[in-house]
């Protein structure tokens, strides 16, 4: 017997309901389950943009540290220690702010150091010789030639360098600057210099070893993981360094090709026969700051005009006198020509970076430098170099004047006068390198940034974000 298949609308009809609540929910589900993901994806981002921003205002607060030390070391030196400026920066390389941390620190054989690089304490490029250049590790003399072709102002090449005509035939056409050199890494824009040579294992030329710059060949830049940071010529080189800058008294240095003797005499402290004679011969034609140490001021006189000393013995300037010479003033005939100085900088800016051109390059200071740096100057023999280190290192204050230098052991007035056209005692430019990190996240933000204090207030001249 055949039964029919009973059909239950009702029945089925709830079945249909309770199916489509299924989908329902699942794809409210799904839809809520997406929407938690991107709102957990925008506040981890929030937090993270967050982070990132206290890390760069803590390492914007480093920076602010640093200026505000140098700017306070500028105006009020303290005479009396060399090492001051580079003290006082250290003291406040290390704080706090609003949940985050900065540091101000660089790698010095092996350690980290609290504060600033001086680069003075290396070698300006645009200084070097030929037999100096020669001197450096890797360098070849037909590198040595191109790097004097790119800075000299005409396009002559010499023997083994290279100028415009060569640079014209390679990939991106560079054309050689023929002026003074700007940053270290346009080194490497200069015919057979390698960036391995410039920057070593100090790839990002911080002049911090970095945990990539530590880890042997697994991440680059390949290094020896031993600890210690081989920057190459980085080392030992810059281009950043400038001459003269604000007097010790931080007031703006006497110019002697256009001063007056009553200027001289309040300044120096010298009786008015001897500011006669300074001013006579800081106008004369050829005059150098050097010819001071060189030679008397009765032999001076014989260059310069003596003023209204007539002819009497001019009493010679004493060691203090000497010393308050050269804190205090200088000898620069262009700018008493064209009514500006040759030492003035200009700031010229291209993307995030700033930079400036400085007519003057800056000298060795004899207090900050590594001892084998002086093996690079051909002006300065072993045995005086071994002096020179041996007398800084029994003074717990460095050389407060370039006259201190007369009493190294074997100095003379004459060699001393030919090395202080290398050597100083005092810096103007420092790389600092101000690291924020964000408590919380380990966020960190790094600002590279060159300060010159030759200037009042010091002028931020490059900087780099990571």
């Amino acid at each position: 017997m055949m039964h029919a298949i009973d059909f239950h609308p009702a029945a089925n009809r709830r079945a249909f309901a309770t199916m489509l609540v299924l989908w329902v929910v699942a794809i409210g589900a799904v839809m809520l389950a997406a929407v938690q993901a991107a709102s957990f994806r925008q506040a981890a981002a929030g937090r993270e943009a967050l982070a990132r921003v206290r890390a760069h205002w803590a390492a914007r607060a480093a920076l602010e540290n640093v200026l505000a030390s140098i700017d306070a070391s500028t105006q009020s030196p303290d005479t009396s220690d060399a090492y001051a400026i580079t003290d006082d920066i250290t003291q406040v390389s290390e704080g706090r702010l609003a949940g985050s941390f900065f540091r101000v620190s660089w790698t010095d054989n092996g350690q980290e150091r609290f504060g600033a690089i001086d680069e003075h304490s290396k070698l300006n490029i645009n200084l070097l010789t030929q037999a100096e250049l020669l001197l450096l590790p890797d360098m070849t003399e037909d590198i040595a030639d191109s790097i004097l072709d790119w800075i000299d102002s005409d396009d002559d090449t010499r023997p083994l360098g290279a100028e415009i005509g060569y640079y014209l035939t390679q990939p991106g056409a560079t054309v050689p600057r023929n002026g003074s050199i700007r940053s270290i890494a346009e080194l490497e824009l200069i015919s057979g210099v390698a960036p391995e040579i410039v920057r070593g294992e100090d790839w990002n030329l911080n002049g911090r070893l970095d945990p990539n710059e530590n880890d042997g060949n697994a991440s680059w830049p390949w290094d020896n993981a031993d600890g210690k940071l081989d920057a190459g010529w980085s080392a030992i080189l810059t281009a950043s360094s400038v001459d003269g800058g604000m007097a010790e008294s931080g007031e703006d240095r006497l110019n002697l090709a256009v001063a007056t003797a009553d200027e001289v005499s309040q300044r120096i402290n010298v009786t008015s026969t001897q500011a006669d004679a300074i001013v006579a011969y800081g106008a004369s034609s050829g005059a150098v700051m050097s010819d001071f140490i060189r030679r008397d001021l009765d032999q001076l006189g014989s260059t310069g005009q003596q003023g209204g000393t007539g002819g009497a013995r001019i009493e010679p300037l004493t060691t203090d006198q000497l010393a308050a010479l050269f804190a205090e003033a200088k000898i620069d005939a262009a700018a008493s020509a064209s009514g500006t100085s040759t030492s003035t900088s200009s700031t010229s800016t291209t993307g995030d970076t700033a930079t400036i051109t400085a007519s003057l390059p800056g000298k060795l200071n004899i207090n900050t430098c590594q001892a084998e740096t002086l093996q690079y100057l051909t002006d300065i023999d072993p045995s005086t170099a071994d002096a020179i280190i041996a007398e800084r290192e029994s003074r717990p204050k460095g050389f407060t004047s370039i006259v201190d230098l007369l009493d190294v052991a074997g100095m003379t007035r004459t060699r001393l006068s030919r090395i202080s056209n290398v050597l100083d005692v005092r810096s103007n430019v420092y790389r600092v390198d101000c690291r924020g990190r964000d408590e919380q996240t380990g966020i960190e933000c790094e600002l590279i940034v060159t300060v010159n204090r030759s200037t009042l207030p010091a002028t931020i001249t490059e900087i780099r974000t990571r």
